[in-house]
């Protein structure tokens, strides 16, 4: 079994981030987002941990306003991230998209567990991000604290395969094009070092079974995925 290897900071966040937006992500976003609203109640007030470019927030309010959902009329999304260059492409991103209005930007430490007040959320969502921490632990019980009572957690991840093989070959399904490097880094090796750092099922069922939530609310959704959803503890 594969040990977890946790991701390198990076030497330039800037280029990272416009490396990032660059690859492809739309298919899995999409995906999310119809998973997101058929699992359950959504908002009105979502906040995202790790909003990067806020291409998820953007899919938000498209879905809502494509499939007129008059009970979600009024969503809010908050979308938070550490990185300030990640903000500032999200702000270009929400622009453009025509959604100023449905999306704020905060700057918020997914690694400090009081960096947002408590109840501020019905829904917190997260999408491919605890991987990237060095505990994800952190990040979980900062979702938890956002929530407002009854509130709805929604996080999907990748998943750290048991073998190198394994890792080669979903970086050959899904990693794109090799050749397609901006400054020694391609979207294949971004990938790889990602599902090292990535928690397995049994660790991040054991992670949410100590703050208080029901193991079997973590799911393997997918070939590289494993999903959160459930409720916040104690709460019906």
């Amino acid at each position: 079994m594969l040990s977890r290897v946790c991701e390198p900071p990076a030497d330039d966040p800037k280029q990272e981030a416009e490396i990032y937006r660059e690859m492809d992500h739309r298919d899995v976003n999409r995906r999310f987002v119809l998973d997101l609203f058929e699992g359950g109640g959504v908002g009105p007030r979502v906040l995202d941990l790790g909003c990067g470019p806020a291409l998820i927030p953007i899919l938000l309010c498209e879905y809502v306003e494509e499939t007129k959902a008059g009970d979600l009329a009024d969503l809010e999304v908050l979308g938070v991230d550490n990185c300030v260059e990640m903000l500032e492409l999200a702000r270009v991103e929400i622009e453009l998209a025509g959604r100023l209005r449905g999306i704020q930007l905060e700057q918020a430490d997914l690694s400090d567990d009081e960096s947002l007040q408590t109840d501020l959320a019905d829904t917190v969502i997260c999408n491919t991000v605890l991987h990237h921490l060095d505990d994800p632990s952190t990040a979980l019980r900062l979702a938890l604290r956002a929530l407002r009572p009854g509130g709805r957690v929604f996080i999907r991840d990748l998943v750290r395969p048991e073998s190198d093989a394994e890792v080669e070959r979903l970086v050959a399904l899904h990693g794109g094009a090799a050749d397609n490097e901006v400054a020694g880094i391609s979207p294949p090796q971004l990938l790889r070092q990602s599902l090292h750092a990535a928690l397995n099922l049994s660790e991040i069922r054991d992670l949410v079974s100590g703050l208080g939530m029901d193991a079997d609310c973590v799911n393997m959704t997918s070939d590289r995925h494993w999903t959160i959803d459930g409720r916040c503890p104690g709460i019906a």
